[in-house]
């Protein structure tokens, strides 16, 4: 399967890209900083989190639907 051309697909497209294929750093790169809101607001990483809560956060945030 050949990957998508980010920069042409829609947001929506992307997440759900990234949800298919949760290993794509690339992807996700291009979601959480190459296309962040700039009025997003910034919450600093919790190094006490454990990863299972972490994950939970992102797939909650990526399951959201803004577009």
């Amino acid at each position: 399967m050949m990957k998508p051309n980010f920069q042409q697909i829609t947001r929506k497209e992307l997440k759900k890209y990234i949800l298919a294929h949760p290993t794509d750093d690339e992807a996700i790169r291009k979601l959480f900083i190459n296309r962040r809101n700039p009025n997003s607001k910034v919450y600093p990483y919790s190094y006490d989190l454990p990863y299972e809560e972490v994950e939970a956060i992102f797939k909650e945030k990526l399951n959201k639907v803004d577009d």
